[in-house]
């Protein structure tokens, strides 16, 4: 039976300022829209199922452009150190968790930001230790590239003094002593050492994951979940088993080192599931001061970031995507890694129905957009970083190099196209933080930085509906409120386009309907 959902105002997307009063629904589409008396009169005496709206406004369905699901459903069900004020704040959590965990269980902790606390510390493994003699201790970094660990967590990984490990670091003490950070690519032997999880583990985190983007009003997202939980297949398998009842749409980054266990699946996909580029990470994160810069660093002249995977590697990871058919998806967060994604990709070109990703771009110049004009690209911004992000990020990087830092109105003006995403877990799932970012350029001090880099209120909204869609090659049938569209759309209390912008930050939809039938409904 069709659905009439009526008295609304639904923004179509399609243009600006674009609405139309009502929406008929059948099987998941959006089959009519238009006025509330012209869908009546089309649809004559047929049967059909009348919603009243009652004067929401409604969106297209957002859709994340860069995620990680399962690790969002697993920070969910885990210790939150995401608003820990101190140092000693985080370790009085992780005392109650121990309190509660099982003999040789693992404690994870997610989230944790120093950049937040008012006073900085030396981190020490004796204090970790001391919480636990049985328990390994693993305390993830809010960028997810930096932990903080547990000796017993280091002998689970066989890390000692001697480790050395290619695109990553071991922390020392200034005594020489192991300290307990692990940077980068370090921190897999933390994960490979960790139990792997079953499907039920990973079942209750995609559930969970998914439950939460429905309450944000997403609907789909592009995530790279594959190297991290033991079997990629089986991460896989419970994409498509589970998301057709759950009524989410995943498209699936392959990261380089899952690529063989996974390729003769790439070309299949379905409603629920399809396949992207395949993913490496380039450099690190600014909070670690691992993101590669071409210049030092102007807080700590002594390091312009971490390599994490060498050209020459990128090289063959390209060139293997290219011979699967597949655009690469590369970390990307200094300048210099921009540089050197602009290298390999220029050297194998995409000449793929998909664009390649460069995933975040977070600092950039003139000489390196010129250069992306070229390509078959597509950027994965996260505006929600910069709410963080300042006023910090400047003591890093210098007044200067600060000019050229979420250049995101200067990329639209060049018509590079760009999609937003959240990160999450790295930042908050929330869409509305990244709209306000991206309107504003207000961070949580609530300073704006960058001001002529501001985007207008339709742009943002682009970004997380329809440009998102177009990223992975589904802006025919995702991203707008339009005949033959999914029937996905969101609905507000209020009208986005006439509140303050200050108020997009606390901006939430009463309800999410995801292929024609209400998902999430906060009443």
């Amino acid at each position: 039976m069709k659905k009439l959902w009526f008295n609304g105002v639904f923004y179509t997307m399609a243009s600006e300022e674009e609405t139309v009063e009502a929406i008929c629904t059948e099987d998941g589409k959006i089959v009519k829209t238009g006025s509330y008396n012209d869908l009546l009169t089309w649809l004559a005496d047929e049967a059909v199922e009348m919603i009243d709206c009652k004067g929401k406004v409604g969106l297209p369905g957002f859709i994340d452009s860069h995620l990680h699901l399962i690790g969002h459903g697993e920070a969910m069900n885990r210790v939150d150190l995401s608003n820990c004020s101190s140092y000693h704040e985080m370790l009085q959590k992780m005392n109650s968790a121990v309190k509660d965990a099982k003999p040789n269980e693992w404690i994870i902790g997610e989230g944790w930001n120093e950049n937040e606390w008012a006073n900085q510390v030396d981190f020490s493994i004796v204090d970790l230790d001391e919480l636990s003699s049985e328990n390994p201790i693993v305390l993830k970094r809010t960028c997810r590239h930096v932990y903080f660990v547990n000796s017993i967590a280091l002998d689970e990984a066989g890390i000692n003094q001697q480790t050395v490990i290619e695109g990553g670091q071991v922390g020392v003490a200034i005594d020489g002593r192991l300290n307990g950070l692990l940077y980068d690519e370090a921190v897999n032997l933390i994960i490979k050492a960790m139990p792997a999880p079953d499907d039920l583990y990973l079942s209750k985190a995609i559930t969970t994951a998914v439950k939460d983007c429905h309450r944000h009003g997403i609907v789909a997202c592009v995530t790279e979940d594959l190297s991290y939980y033991g079997n990629a297949n089986l991460v896989v398998d419970l994409y498509e088993q589970l998301l057709e009842e759950l009524s989410f749409h995943t498209h699936v980054l392959i990261h380089h080192t899952t690529l063989d266990d996974v390729k003769l699946r790439l070309h299949s996909g379905n409603e629920n599931v399809s396949f992207g580029g395949v993913k490496a990470f380039i450099d690190g994160s600014f909070g670690g001061r691992t993101a590669l810069l071409e210049e030092p660093y102007d807080d700590d002249r002594n390091t312009n970031g971490l390599q994490v995977t060498p050209p020459i590697k990128l090289e063959s990871i390209t060139k293997k995507a290219r011979e699967a058919g597949l655009p690469v998806a590369f970390h990307m967060i200094g300048d210099l890694a921009v540089k050197q994604a602009i290298d390999v990709v220029t050297k194998y070109p995409n000449n793929l129905e998909l664009p390649d990703r460069f995933i975040h771009c977070e600092l950039l110049s003139k000489q390196l957009i010129e250069e992306m004009k070229k390509l078959h690209i597509v950027i994965d911004v996260q505006t929600s970083f910069l709410y963080g992000d300042y006023p910090w990020l400047i003591e890093r990087i210098g007044e200067e190099r600060n000019k050229n830092a979420f250049l995101i109105k200067t990329l639209l003006d060049e018509k590079i196209p760009i999609a937003n995403g959240s990160d999450t877990p790295i930042d908050t799932i929330n869409p509305w933080q990244g709209v306000y970012s991206a309107v504003t350029r207000k961070a949580k001090d609530g300073l704006i930085y960058n001001e002529s880099e501001a985007i207008s209120l339709f742009e943002a909204i682009k970004l997380y509906t329809v440009s998102s869609a177009k990223s992975f090659g589904q802006d025919h049938q995702r991203g707008l409120i339009k005949e033959g569209y999914n029937a996905d759309f969101i609905l507000f209390e209020v009208d986005p386009f006439q509140v303050n912008p200050d108020d997009l930050l606390t901006l939430a939809c009463s309800e999410t309907i995801s292929r024609g039938k209400v998902v999430f409904s906060r009443n």
